[in-house]
């Protein structure tokens, strides 16, 4: 096997393991509110404060993975904390409740955040380095499919584990899928990737070292607005199962398997969006999906009844995961902008743009469902909406 097709399977197993387990998580908040007593507030902080993390580590991984070459280590690290984080957050209720849970699970909350912050923009340069770029578009469709696999077979597994055992028992599935990320490391180890100079050097402070870089961020601030207002409109994925439950009032097993669909619906998508990138361009693909995901959230919080409702939030998701070959692909469209910052700029416009979005819309979806603001979820998934519009109108000009 080549090393292009080992870093294709690499990163496919990869990004099934890590997808999966990210699309796990927000199935354990309902359980958290209705056995635990955590509020929506709380459940709120614990996704946003993953993203945080992620925003802040982000740069720093970036540079790390250039300037070491590193690449099967570094993604398998973050599978590993993020495997290792999802069976904290599994567990932890059999040994604690009240505030000391709360206190751990926002623990795990930044393990899971650090875990998180690996794959995506690694996996992208390591088939950046690898593939011709005339196969590169395909390339990242097929990863991207092999994801959203893992997005619905896992959380579509977790479901049927909560249902029929236990929250608890989600420590198991975390632990098979942690080595699954092993075997994907066993692929790609050996293989050799291209080393950079750091885009800082290491005589500073940590918090230097997390700073993007301006050279880095001036070309890349239009991509990254855009990247951000859309990972504000999908930020809302994680408590799609809060509302199916508390506000369409789906029962637990209908509300894991819908969840489960519309994260798996990316699988044709990624690349269906990967061949619209090849014939119509970049832009229009990326358009196309921002657009597609503003309109179907809409769909979904005004849907007038539950089959409407099942459509739209599955068809969401099909928009919602064309994300990772549209926003990746359009920055090593112009690495010639930074050469041998490929990864580092991989990750402002991800580890910055989309997971930056991804942390406000919890906390902005939190804050309107306050009993002193709106007291309902509806208002916090309109707005969300309504910024994604600007997600559309700037694509133009990145």
């Amino acid at each position: 096997m080549d090393d292009g097709k080992k870093s294709l399977a690499s990163t496919s197993i990869m990004h099934f393991v890590n997808d999966g387990i990210s699309g796990v998580i927000p199935l354990m908040y309902p359980v958290y509110n209705a056995l635990y007593g955590i509020s929506l507030q709380t459940v709120s902080v614990f996704t946003a404060l993953q993203n945080v993390i992620s925003i802040v580590v982000s740069p720093y991984l970036g540079n790390k993975a250039d300037s070491s070459g590193n690449f099967a280590w570094l993604m398998t690290l973050g599978v590993l904390l993020l495997t290792f984080g999802t069976a904290g957050y599994a567990v932890s209720v059999l040994f604690l409740g009240g505030s000391p849970l709360v206190i751990v699970l926002i623990l795990f909350s930044v393990v899971i955040g650090v875990g998180s912050s690996f794959y995506h923009p690694i996996g992208a340069s390591a088939l950046g380095q690898k593939l011709h770029s005339s196969d590169l578009s395909r390339a990242m469709g097929v990863n991207g499919s092999v994801g959203s696999v893992g997005r619905l077979v896992l959380p579509f597994l977790a479901t049927l584990m909560i249902t029929y055992t236990s929250l608890p028992s989600l420590g198991i599935l975390a632990l098979a899928a942690a080595l699954g990320g092993i075997g994907g490391f066993a692929i790609l180890n050996g293989v050799k990737f291209e080393k950079a100079s750091p885009t800082r050097t290491p005589n500073g402070s940590v918090w230097k070292s997390v700073l993007p870089e301006w050279r880095l961020a001036r070309p890349l601030l239009p991509l990254t607005l855009v990247s951000f207002s859309r990972g504000l409109c999908t930020g809302v994925l994680p408590l799609i199962p809060f509302y199916l439950i508390n506000v369409d009032h789906f029962g637990d097993l209908e509300t894991g398997f819908i969840y489960a669909l519309s994260l798996g619906a990316g699988t044709g998508s990624q690349i269906l969006f990967g061949l619209i990138q090849e014939r119509a361009g970049h832009r229009f693909a990326l358009g196309f999906s921002n657009l597609g995901a503003v309109v179907f959230l809409l769909a979904f919080v005004l849907s007038p009844n539950a089959i409407f409702t099942e459509i739209s939030v599955i068809v969401f998701g099909l928009f919602t995961y064309s994300a990772f070959p549209l926003l990746l692909g359009m920055v090593h469209k112009r690495a010639h902008l930074y050469p041998g910052d490929v990864t580092s700029a991989n990750s402002i416009v991800w580890g910055i743009g989309s997971s930056g979005g991804s942390a406000a819309a919890p906390l902005l979806i939190a804050a309107l469902a306050l009993p002193s603001a709106f007291g309902s979820l509806i208002p916090g998934f309109i707005g969300a909406a309504a910024v994604g519009v600007v997600s559309v109108v700037l694509v133009p000009f990145t």
